[in-house]
């Protein structure tokens, strides 16, 4: 190879790309005399999850492409839970492993196989893998090797992390930046054009013409304000929030498009509390669900989504204008899954009636 260790790690940690520092890892890993290097990891905000395949150099069947992997099982499962390098000189005699995966590692001509945990401060990150389609044993060099590899990957995976989050603190400053300047400028632009409107409309006399003209110009003005409050709103959003204030708006469209019913996402917040990953997709299936009841049992004319964001926790509230729970009502299918999704992370889900009319479906997740 023509760069040396420092020049290699020099340019992983420059990528400050995620995907293109693990590509870049595993094309030194195969330039170094591996078959096939893969990289495996968790779903995106759910760290105790399975593991999958997410990078694969060098394959040649694209069955390792994609695979589920849950900690423990086959080599790169048992390293995951171990949290230490393992390696398998005969990889279909060995007694060490479980061989959940030897299909695909036959497919593949892989007969021996070594794995490195990419941990970076303590917290395992992933697992990078070489396999060898020709016999023979890991010595200590190559097992030093991949482990370089592995801590370059995983440091470089954490910068690229930090560069994402200070991208997005950037541009949510910008945002804020840009929001304060509309509230000063137009906002008070807007309030002024309706406050002489209104005097106007006060002194227009007994024209009753001049009148009307008048209060639909105020009722403009009005529009427009309403209007530049919610951009405002959005623009002050974090971008967790705002993802999840997307989400929910496009859920209650989608409401609206199958049933012809109106649905309105309201956020009493300007700038709730952020949510994982894992969490805000919990919670966006949660209301999925409620929308899906109210479309099916309740008879409403129209439903409001609320989303608001206080001790630490977000609650989302989906209240309908339909016919109420009845006397019999218990929770179906539905219900009961979207409770138990909500109480494995620590929130709930209350359902009830209101006294006015009407059904209040309400769930909270703690940040």
């Amino acid at each position: 190879m023509g760069a040396g260790p420092g020049a290699e790690h020099a340019e992983l940690v420059a990528l400050l790309d995620r995907n293109a520092a693990l590509r870049a890892a595993l094309r030194l890993l195969v330039d170094d005399g591996a078959d096939v290097a893969w990289v495996a990891g968790p779903g995106a905000g759910d760290p105790d999850g399975d593991l999958t395949l997410q990078q694969v150099l060098g394959d040649s069947t694209g069955l390792l492409r994609g695979l589920a992997v849950p900690s423990g099982l086959g080599l790169t499962g048992k390293v995951h839970g171990a949290g230490r390098p393992g390696w398998v000189d005969d990889y279909f005699g060995s007694r060490a492993i479980t061989h959940t995966f030897d299909r695909h590692i036959d497919a593949e001509g892989i007969r021996r196989l070594l794995a490195v945990p990419l941990i970076r401060n303590g917290t395992t990150l992933g697992v990078v893998a070489v396999g060898v389609r020709t016999e023979g044993r890991f010595g200590d060099r190559a097992v030093q090797r991949v482990a370089a590899v592995a801590d370059q990957a995983a440091l470089a995976v954490s910068v690229a992390e930090q560069a994402r989050l200070a991208r997005q603190v950037a541009v949510h400053e910008e945002r804020s930046r840009v929001a304060a300047d509309l509230h000063d400028s137009v906002g008070a632009l807007l309030f002024a054009i309706g406050s002489g409107v209104a005097s106007l409309a006060e002194n227009a006399g007994a024209d009753p013409e001049l009148r009307d003209r008048l209060e639909r110009l105020q009722r403009q003005a009005a529009d427009a304000t309403s209007a530049l409050r919610e951009s405002l709103r959005t623009l002050r959003a974090s971008p967790s929030a705002l993802e999840l204030g997307v989400a929910l708006r496009a859920d209650c469209r989608a409401f609206s498009d199958r049933t012809g019913l109106p649905a309105e996402l309201v956020l009493l917040d300007d700038d709730p509390p952020a949510l994982p990953p894992s969490r805000s997709a919990v919670l966006q299936a949660a209301v999925r669900e409620a929308l899906l009841n109210v479309e099916k049992h309740a008879q409403a004319g129209a439903v409001v989504v609320t989303v608001s964001g206080r001790g630490g926790a977000v609650t989302v509230a989906v209240t309908d204008d339909g016919r109420g729970l009845g006397p019999e009502h218990v929770r179906g299918i539905g219900l009961t899954t979207t409770a138990d999704a909500l109480a494995r992370l620590g929130g709930s889900l209350q359902v009830a009636s209101d006294p006015e009319g009407g059904t209040v479906w309400r769930a909270r997740v703690s940040c």
